[in-house]
């Protein structure tokens, strides 16, 4: 990150991507040429997607959405099917981590609640749902693993009724 009198650049770097964000088009240019003297690199221009982050920008600020991320994991784990639900969580729910079968697949079950807790990067109403099925990562039970079906269920609700939440950022 620099700031300067003239403005903000910030540089985000993921393995082999960079991100140059900043308040002032000049200066993001100029870091641009400056980089491109140095490393050989590809301008792709403004950026609409990012690690499963759909970026929209207008002048108001910038939208963050998950919608393709959350219909490729509904897909990915057998759920496009199913019928949705229009809470993540029943009220009053009490989960224990001794009741219940074991989960066969704990990798997976592992991998979904990872994925849902991506997902909160875009999804506040996911938050307390998936931070109760996150409390048991390491011995997950058939109740345990329910309850996440059922957040998935909720999230085919939410993007089949449009219902998408949007995470506005300014920088």
């Amino acid at each position: 990150m620099k700031k300067t009198d003239h403005g903000i650049v910030v540089i985000i770097i993921y393995v082999d991507d960079l991100i140059i964000i900043g308040d002032s088009n000049a200066n993001i240019f100029n870091l641009n040429k400056h980089l491109k003297q140095k490393f050989e690199m590809k301008d792709l221009g403004k950026l609409r997607y990012f690690l499963g982050i759909e970026v929209i920008q207008s002048p108001k600020g910038i939208w963050l959405l998950q919608r393709q991320y959350a219909l490729n994991k509904l897909s990915e784990y057998g759920m496009t099917g199913c019928k949705p639900i229009s809470i993540p969580l029943e009220q009053k729910v009490k989960l224990s981590a001794y009741e219940g079968d074991l989960v066969e697949g704990t990798t997976m079950y592992r991998c979904i609640v990872g994925n849902l807790i991506y997902m909160i990067v875009t999804r506040p109403d996911l938050n307390y749902a998936v931070g109760v099925v996150s409390q048991f990562m390491q011995t997950p039970q058939k109740p345990h693993l329910d309850v996440v079906r059922r957040i998935l269920r909720y999230i085919k609700h939410t993007l089949q009724c449009g219902i998408f939440y949007e995470t506005k950022s300014q920088l």
